[in-house]
């Protein structure tokens, strides 16, 4: 099979195409990469840091599609070492950035204005965190000082009892207290949240985005079907590998009801490892063609990969 041309389209409405094989997935990445790459080199992309909003947007799509390019690379080469888990977690990683990369390329600047309300939510929760963290540890030294004089004031009577009353029996000293020994935090991300100026803090999650994506799709043209898959995947992919969920730790002891004895294996048992590559590759070109296109780049790789593996809704691929 032809790495650059990828599996044949079927003329009529009802040929399906055979999925992309690994080596078909091993083929396509690099090629892809190297046309994003390329266009990013040019110059369609050599954009005037006129700090306008105009440009501020176009830097963050095209950051955000380089990100879906990163992890795409990085799980290809996972799954072809069949690190089944990295190959997880990248994957959902991936489709965030996919979706988020959607966001910012549709939404233009008042989609990265949501974005950044996002990120001050997040660096001012991590300096409440922070905070948090060092007044506990100030308020336990405080009073593991305060219970540790009053132990050395108890065993400094009972240690001149003993000395005074030989002949009788000892009075056990009390162990001193534990004193914590972390050291504060001391965090201050005050410079990355004055960043963003006046902007208040406001909660931005992926199925948020999705919604809005599904909302924008028929009026700006990307997107006809009802975007609440992507979610779907997230979430689905989030129990298999980003968070120990039991579903996770029972790939690991795997037993049936008739089984004599349960052991544990060092991998999971579910492969899903040499899936998921081709499933972010169509995703990642998905992506390219708008951001790239946007800047006047062609996209001749994303465009054979998009028209390759573009889903049917009614279950067949176009």
């Amino acid at each position: 099979m032809n790495h650059i041309d990828g599996p044949q389209v079927g003329g009529d409405a009802g040929s399906t195409v055979g999925p992309l094989t690994s080596e078909d997935v091993s083929g396509l990445v690099p090629l892809l990469l190297a046309e994003v790459g390329q266009a990013f080199d040019s110059s369609r992309w050599a954009l005037v840091n006129s700090g306008t909003e105009r440009v501020r947007w176009r830097r963050y799509a095209g950051a955000a599609l380089s990100h879906c390019c990163r992890l795409l690379a990085e799980m290809e080469t996972a799954a072809r070492a069949e690190q089944e888990m990295a190959a997880r977690l990248l994957f959902r990683a991936h489709l965030e950035a996919c979706v988020v990369c959607l966001y910012i390329h549709i939404g233009e600047s008042p989609a990265l204005e949501r974005l950044a309300r996002a990120e001050v939510r997040y660096q001012e929760g991590l300096q409440q965190e922070a905070d948090t963290i060092d007044a506990t540890l100030a308020a336990a030294r405080k009073e593991a000082r305060t219970r540790r004089k009053r132990v050395e004031k108890e065993n400094g009577h009972k240690a001149r009892w003993n000395a005074a009353n030989p002949a009788e029996d000892a009075k056990s000293l009390t162990e001193l207290p534990h004193a914590p020994q972390l050291k504060p935090l001391s965090l201050d991300r005050s410079e990355a949240i004055a960043e963003f100026g006046t902007l208040g803090a406001q909660e931005l999650t992926v199925s948020q985005m999705v919604d809005t994506l599904t909302k924008w799709g028929p009026t700006r043209g990307f997107a006809t079907e009802n975007l609440r898959i992507l979610y779907f995947y997230y979430r689905h992919m989030s129990g298999l590998g980003t968070h120990t969920t039991m579903t996770v730790l029972g790939e690991y002891v795997p037993a049936g009801p008739s089984d004599s004895f349960v052991k544990v294996k060092a991998s999971p048992t579910l492969r899903t490892a040499d899936q998921l590559p081709g499933m972010a590759l169509y995703a990642t070109a998905y992506a390219a063609q708008y951001v790239l296109g946007a800047q006047g780049c062609d996209t001749p790789v994303a465009d054979r990969i998009e028209a390759t593996l573009h889903p049917d809704p009614a279950g067949r691929s176009a």
